[in-house]
């Protein structure tokens, strides 16, 4: 049983040692750039790289950082981002790469900061602005050009 322990523990070892990445604040190590080990809960993060399908990032820390369709190497439909502790920090809608659709951003504290639309990667209709208290504090119109 010993010599099984020592075995894992060279290999860790021996992985970890090879690595050129650091852990940052001690919670997580990066094995490979798309990989990674979260310590808190000791599974493995793997980032998805892909030209078509779902494309997730992870923060260090496991959380999931963005996540969206991509399709021909672009992105396409509903992507999500979160901040590192886990709120929700924005929703956008994407076409062929561009932003084309709703979009919606929220501060840490998960009150919304602003709701627009796109039309072709630019600001289209009315869009609304919060504070961090949640009291609209601005709103305006990009079809009044």
């Amino acid at each position: 049983m010993n010599t099984r322990l020592l075995f894992v523990g060279i290999c860790f070892t021996t992985v970890f040692a090879c690595n050129n990445n650091k852990a940052s604040n001690g919670n997580s190590i990066t094995i490979q750039h798309d990989t990674v080990l979260s310590l808190a809960t000791g599974v493995i993060q793997k980032d998805s790289i892909i030209h078509n399908g779902e494309y997730i990032k992870h923060y260090k820390n496991g959380v999931i950082q963005m996540r969206g369709i991509m399709k021909d190497g672009k992105r396409d439909g509903l992507w999500k981002s979160w901040y590192e502790n886990g709120a929700v920090w924005s929703e956008t809608t994407f076409k062929d790469g561009i932003k084309n659709g709703p979009t919606t951003a929220w501060y840490e504290n998960e009150k919304k900061r602003y709701e627009g639309f796109y039309t072709n990667d630019q600001e289209s209709g009315k869009w609304i602005f919060w504070n961090e208290k949640g009291d609209q504090v601005n709103s305006k119109d990009y079809s009044e050009k």
